[in-house]
């Protein structure tokens, strides 16, 4: 799935206009910032990489960035080489199922997944598409499927450690976890203690099997309390959710046909999440430290709650719309070790126009 410078007077007075023009050499770096104390070169390569990537380096160039950490231009802290593969374990929100009307409908359309999409002019601008305008090669590895509960998260992740396996000696990966909706919306919904038992085995998989220096990026489960307030306000949705067919759907959050009430099922999806938050600090506790494993969790724009209605599909008012993607692939990018990397500023200038 792969996708890496005659004698006496004259001579002196030449030794001088020399030394001379060395001098406004030295001064005009000086004051153009190139030079920064004893680490002038390391820091100099490693501050310019973005730049001429923007710009459409040679392959060669997009390699040394790829196996050099590169200083972010806020704090002048070193980001990580980029991974050598991408995966995802999930379910439908990360094979943008059901993403647009003017797709075949009930199926996945990973080319605009927020993780792993390639599609160009959507505005979603991936996460792989991301990495891929900074020069990283990726393998990529898709093990999410749509409908899927937390317990499939150790076959996928299995499917994730397989192919990592694989890789060079040195090479890292960069696995997304989008798991839980369908634990919270399905009834009888998912026990949170089996929940925390599955996210445990396969959070035990990764730190197993992943090479050192890879990262988990753990999403929380969609923030339905929200989704149901949006939903309701909008005339649209809120007569979808109310007909016999789909008044089961995601209930009691967005359909009102539910076993659960809406208070036990909100304290059941607080209770994933607060799995997911836990979980994701213990792999940072234990192993962030020597840099074997690292996890980052907890966005609020990955839990949804920064959508409208917009950013629903408009095929079933539950799957990330166009700009629901953009807006997940954003926020995601945000969190991760390379946010503050500048990116290509035409994808920029694409992606906001979808994620206002």
């Amino acid at each position: 799935m792969a996708e890496l410078r005659p004698s006496g007077r004259p001579q002196l007075v030449l030794g001088l206009a020399s030394l001379a023009l060395v001098a406004v050499v030295v001064l005009a770096a000086c004051a153009n910032g190139l030079l920064t104390g004893s680490d002038v070169f390391g820091q100099q390569a490693s501050r310019q990489a973005p730049t001429r990537l923007q710009s459409g380096t040679s392959s060669a160039a997009s390699a040394m960035f790829a196996a050099t950490p590169s200083a972010t231009p806020a704090a002048g802290q070193t980001t990580p080489s980029l991974p050598a593969m991408l995966a995802a374990i999930g379910d439908s929100y990360s094979q943008a199922y059901d993403v647009s009307p003017a797709l075949p409908a009930h199926q996945d359309n990973v080319a605009y997944s927020w993780v792993l999409g390639t599609a160009k002019g959507d505005g979603i601008y991936s996460l792989r598409e991301r990495f891929e305008a900074l020069g990283a090669s990726l393998t990529v590895v898709d093990a999410a499927t749509s409908g899927e509960k937390m317990a499939d998260a150790v076959r996928q992740a299995n499917l994730v450690v397989a192919a990592a396996q694989q890789l060079p000696q040195g090479a890292t990966v960069y696995v997304t976890f989008e798991l839980g909706a369908n634990d919270v919306c399905d009834d009888p919904k998912t026990d949170p203690t089996l929940f925390l038992e599955q996210l445990r085995a396969a959070v035990a998989v990764l730190a197993d099997g992943l090479p050192p220096g890879s990262r988990v990026l753990m999403l929380s489960v969609p923030d339905f309390d929200h989704l149901r307030s949006i939903t309701q306000a909008n005339p649209a949705s809120k007569a979808y959710f109310a007909t016999p067919q789909y008044s089961h759907r995601c209930a009691p959050f967005l359909g009102s046909n539910a076993q659960t009430p809406l208070s036990q099922a909100s304290a059941i999806l607080a209770s994933y999440d607060k799995s997911l938050v836990s979980e994701c600090d213990e792999i940072e506790a234990t192993y962030g430290r020597s840099g074997r494993l690292h996890c980052i969790s907890n966005g609020p724009g990955l839990a949804e709650r920064d959508f409208d209605v917009a950013d629903l599909s408009g095929v079933d008012y539950f799957h990330p719309s166009y700009s629901g993607q953009a807006k997940m692939a954003k926020a995601a990018w945000k969190l991760g070790d390379w946010g503050m990397v500048p990116l290509p500023a035409e994808e920029t200038a694409s992606i906001e126009e979808y994620s206002r």
